[in-house]
C-alpha cells in the first residue's frame, strides 16, 4: 500500500479475488467514461482481460458489477472511519465533536484517494432503484455519525448535526475534481476550520 503523510492509502476493494479486482477496476473506468446506461459488458470484458464466463460467474451482469463497486466502497468508508474513531477513543478522546472531526477527515481522505470510484457511485446515471439504496445507506451513515457527536434532541442540536453533514457533503463533491494531494489537504483543512467555527457559534 502507498504511504501518504503517515496514512495508509487503501485500495477500494476490500475482500475480493484478483479476478474480481480486475473486473471492478475496469468497470470503474468504463462507468466513469460512459455512465452506467451506455457502458457495456463487452467493454468491461475487454478492459479487464477477464473472460465473459468468469465475469458472469462472479457478478451476473452489469447491474451486479455496479452494485459490487458501491458495496465495497461503502464498506471501506464505514470500516476505516470506525477504526480511526475507535482508535481515538482508545487514545483517550471523549469529546463527540473531536471524534466526528477525526472520522470526517478519514472519510474525506478516502473519498479523494478513491475519487474515481466515488464519482461512479455519486453520478446520476446509475442502475434502476440505486438512488433509493444510496439514500438509505446515506441516512444510516449520517445517523451513525451524528450519534458520535452525542447531540441532544433539541432543534438547535439537530440543525448543528445537519449542517456538519451538509458541509462534509459539499467538501466531498469538491474533492471529486481535485487532482493534487496538496489541494485535497487544503480542502479538508478548510472544511475542519468551518466545522470548528460552526461549533463555536452553536
Amino acid at each position: 500500500m502507498l504511504q501518504s503523510k503517515g496514512r495508509i492509502r487503501a485500495r477500494t476493494w476490500t475482500s475480493t479475488s484478483a479476478t474480481k479486482d480486475k473486473v471492478l477496476d475496469a468497470a470503474v473506468e468504463v462507468f466513469g467514461e460512459h455512465g452506467f446506461t451506455a457502458a457495456t459488458m463487452a467493454e468491461i470484458v475487454e478492459r479487464s482481460g477477464v473472460s465473459v464466463g468468469s465475469i458472469y460467474h462472479h457478478f451476473g451482469g452489469k447491474t451486479e458489477v455496479f452494485n459490487a463497486i458501491w458495496e465495497d466502497f461503502v464498506g471501506l468508508l464505514r470500516n476505516r472511519v470506525d477504526e480511526v474513531v475507535r482508535a481515538a477513543r482508545q487514545g483517550g478522546e471523549t469529546d463527540g465533536f473531536e471524534l466526528f472531526v477525526v472520522g470526517t477527515r478519514e472519510y474525506l481522505w478516502l473519498i479523494w484517494e478513491n475519487r474515481a470510484q466515488a464519482r461512479v457511485v455519486a453520478m446520476g446515471d446509475t442502475p434502476p432503484g440505486f438512488d433509493v439504496q444510496r439514500r438509505r445507506a446515506s441516512r444510516v451513515g449520517g445517523d451513525s455519525e451524528v450519534a458520535v457527536l452525542g447531540l441532544g434532541p433539541s432543534r438547535r442540536e439537530r440543525l448543528f448535526g445537519d449542517f456538519l453533514l451538509a458541509m462534509r457533503n459539499e467538501t466531498t463533491i469538491a474533492l471529486f475534481s481535485t487532482k493534487a494531494e496538496a489541494d485535497a489537504q487544503e480542502l479538508i483543512d478548510e472544511a475542519e476550520k468551518y466545522f470548528r467555527r460552526l461549533r463555536a457559534d452553536a
